[in-house]
């Protein structure tokens, strides 16, 4: 038995698989995978254990592990921290309802899809966006783990992953792709497009689920006559089936369905009824959730759940007998996986849908579905075998036509416009499919006129903005009205921030908007309900959680020597060991000496605060001809001048003369440039104190013809594209957080551990 084998066993309880095996010596070898593997097959430990044990060494510094949802996030996230206490590495579970990660600094992030493309995109969504290039440089430099890929929308948070990882192993930072149904020849397009770019890839596919204990006792039944004789998921239906089994999960493929098919049955039975979708309150959904694990978990008793796609991934639970309406086979093969899921015998139900004209299988394509229907045929035992044969058959040609390298770069203008734009919105584009909406119920929406501000205070949920606008002629006609909090772009001490501005057509719905709607209804059994059936007319007021802030101490006065050092030696002791090895890994990339790289990030955290030295930034703060010029504590006499971006100009010579490549030179200037916000691109005017050329070279030896001394104000002729020019765009994110770190632990005279979450 190997030293990672030893290390796996001792961690997580079991011996490792064969195919886990396979996959933990191609990540050791530096490989990205491509991973094909059955529900339950310990795919997360997989990657996981080799990364605790060779962070650092043969693998990279810090692990993002992005996954589709939360309760995804909270339940690895758990087992996460419970492995890697083993060295006492740091984790943090991150998503928007739990805040734990502030700079994307911890060792592993388990956090969702969304969370990781925003800080990629340098929005950080939980975070405020002048931190945006910090984050950047978190997912620019560590090993990327996408699991549940199948769920992520095919043209966009699917494409969006393809295209970071491919960008990852470009530069020689492996990732790992996941899924339990991913069509082969998209595993091999993925493989070939890495490796076109230079990236080593290794597709890892179970062949025999008897390997894994949970898949070999286990038998699953499908019976299709109802699909085939066009029968549809009624509540009479289910009280067939609930005269041999009285442990029933049910599964439709819109809430309104699930609504009614729970209403329905309410009243008809004597077993716990439970109902659970995407439209619940927080904590309503989580109630129901921990009830659903105790029907549903290990320690089965009788119930009944009736449920959406929800119950795809995320939950583990499981069910002897499963109905489901008929949907897409890897959505299906996911249902299915939440049935006899710790080995047994079960079966699988599959029904036909109530068509509605244009589009018969929604939210689902035709495309897709129509398909699935035709390769369900003579298919009675469903296990792995023939959910790789289906897989294949049914999603080969979608998957490969998402690949379409129009599409492709199609998205990758998508995420330029993110970067360059800066909206929380734009990533979300890149992410999901389901524009939502945020929706508030409110009676008084009177009360709110005065104090808009106080709507942010309220619960909400969310709903598809498509949702909303197809009710509104309906909400119109029951008397309700819809109202969206706008801020107000004219602001004078006397008028608020937002307003509420009622919704006057469906065609002023629009996505990512946050609404209140009076005249409509919330039943914690039920959900949102757009009528006035709901005994909850107004949701309640909650106190928000805001966003981290990373509030300094008291400044003492500190010299601008004293502090540039100070920078220095937090560089030296705390970041450049911790980044080893993606400085190692992008001197080799760009074919540069590692000794020459740090040179470069010394000399930019060194003199980051360059600007300081400009005669109208110490004017207004206090300095006077004669003193040592100074950084902090101090009683500013007039407003600060920006000082980030003259640092970088000053510096400009200097660059130049360091860098033959123009990429090189871009990411080490704007990292400079950009070390209060991302998005600055104009310097004022300056001139340099008269000693500022004795103050340089007692921090880095800079020949005095090579500053910049003077320059009327202007603006930055170039970008980074993080496009045609990402490993420029990664390396300036590497570069930022290393420097905005040191920076920020200088500048507060802190340890590193307080830049964490406590």
């Amino acid at each position: 038995m190997s030293e990672i084998e030893r290390r796996f066993r001792q961690v997580t309880g079991f011996t490792p698989y064969d195919f886990q095996k396979e996959a933990i010596e191609y990540l050791l070898d530096g490989y990205s995978l491509i991973v094909r593997a059955p529900t339950g097959a310990g795919k997360s430990e997989m990657v996981l254990i080799p990364f605790i044990s060779e962070l650092n060494e043969s693998l990279p510094s810090q692990l993002i592990y992005s996954l589709p949802n939360r309760t995804l996030v909270e339940s690895l996230g758990n087992r996460a921290k419970r492995y890697a206490s083993f060295k006492k590495l740091r984790v943090a579970v991150h998503h928007g309802k739990r805040v734990e990660s502030r700079l994307f600094e911890e060792d592993i992030i388990i956090t969702t899809i969304d969370q990781t493309a925003g800080a990629y995109l340098s929005v950080p969504l939980s975070m405020p966006k002048k931190w945006g290039n910090i984050f950047v440089g978190g997912v620019a430099s560590s090993m990327l783990v996408f699991d549940e890929v199948h769920t992520l929308h095919p043209e966009k948070g699917l494409l969006t992953s393809v295209a970071m990882s491919i960008e990852s192993s470009k530069l020689g930072f492996p990732f790992v792709m996941m899924s339990a149904t991913l069509p082969e020849s998209f595993m091999e397009k993925v493989k070939k497009m890495a490796e076109k770019k230079g990236g080593k890839v290794n597709i890892i596919s179970v062949d025999d689920e008897n390997e894994i204990a949970s898949r070999k006792a286990r038998k699953i039944y499908l019976d299709t006559s109802p699909l085939y004789s066009k029968t549809s998921l009624t509540a009479e239906e289910v009280l067939k089936h609930l005269e041999d089994s009285k442990n029933l999960l049910i599964v439709v493929n819109t809430v309104s369905k699930a609504q009614k098919l729970y209403l329905d049955l309410k009243d008809k039975i004597d077993v716990p009824l439970l109902l659970l979708h995407s439209r619940f309150l927080e904590e309503d959904r989580q109630a129901k959730e921990r009830t659903v694990l105790e029907i549903f978990g290990k320690k089965q008793r009788e119930g009944i759940l009736i449920t959406t796609q929800v119950i795809e991934v995320g939950m583990d639970i499981s069910s002897s007998k499963l109905l489901t309406e008929i949907s897409p086979i890897d959505s299906l093969i996911q249902r299915a996986g939440r049935v006899a899921r710790w080995g047994g015998e079960g079966e699988v139900i599959v029904y036909d849908v109530e068509k509605k004209p244009g589009k018969p299988y929604a939210p689902y394509s035709e495309e897709l579905v129509e398909p699935t229907i035709q390769a369900l045929k003579g298919v009675e035992l469903l296990n792995w075998q023939a959910e790789v044969m289906l897989v294949d058959k049914v999603l080969s040609k979608p998957f490969e036509n998402y690949l379409d390298p129009y599409k492709f770069y199609e998205r990758l203008g998508g995420l330029v416009r993110a970067v360059y734009e800066g909206k929380r919105a734009y990533v979300e584009e890149n992410v999901r499919e389901a524009y939502s909406v945020e929706i508030a119920l409110y009676e008084n929406v009177e009360e709110l006129k005065g104090e808009p501000e106080k709507a942010f205070a309220l619960k909400r949920l969310r709903v598809d903005f498509r949702v909303l606008a197809g009710k509104f002629n309906y909400l119109q006609e029951i008397g309700a009205k819809i109202y969206r909090v706008e801020e107000n772009p004219l602001i004078d001490e006397y008028e608020s921030k937002y307003e509420l501005v009622e919704v006057q057509s469906k065609e002023d719905i629009m996505p990512f908007e946050f609404y209140i709607i009076s005249g409509i209804s919330y039943s914690p059994e039920v959900g949102l309900l757009f009528d006035k059936s709901g005994e909850i007319k107004s949701f309640e007021f909650e106190e928000k959680e805001h966003l981290f802030k990373l509030e300094l101490k008291e400044l003492r006065r500190e010299t601008w020597v004293e502090h540039s050092l100070k920078t220095l030696d937090f560089l030296r002791t705390y970041m450049l060991p911790r980044y080893a090895y993606p400085i190692k890994t992008f001197a080799k990339y760009f074919g540069i000496s590692k000794k020459d790289l740090i040179s470069w990030i010394e000399l930019s955290v060194a003199l980051h605060d360059l600007g300081k030295l400009n005669y109208y930034w110490q004017k207004a703060a206090g300095w006077q001809k004669g003193e040592e010029p100074i950084a902090h504590g101090f009683e500013r006499i007039k407003k600060l001048p920006p000082h980030a971006t003259v640092s970088a100009k000053a510096l400009e010579p200097y660059l130049m003369e360091q860098f033959d490549e123009e990429g090189l030179f871009k990411a080490f200037y704007l990292a400079i440039a950009h070390h209060h916000s991302p998005w600055s691109s104009k310097y004022q005017k300056f001139k340099l104190i008269e000693d500022a050329q004795e103050y340089i070279f007692s921090i880095y030896p800079i020949p005095d013809d090579l500053i910049l001394r003077k320059s009327p104000s202007g603006s930055f002729p170039f970008k980074l594209n993080i496009d045609d020019e990402n490993e420029y765009y990664r390396l300036y994110g590497l570069v930022s957080k290393l420097l905005r770190i040191s920076d920020r632990l200088a500048t507060g005279g802190e340890s590193y551990e307080s830049i964490f979450s406590s």
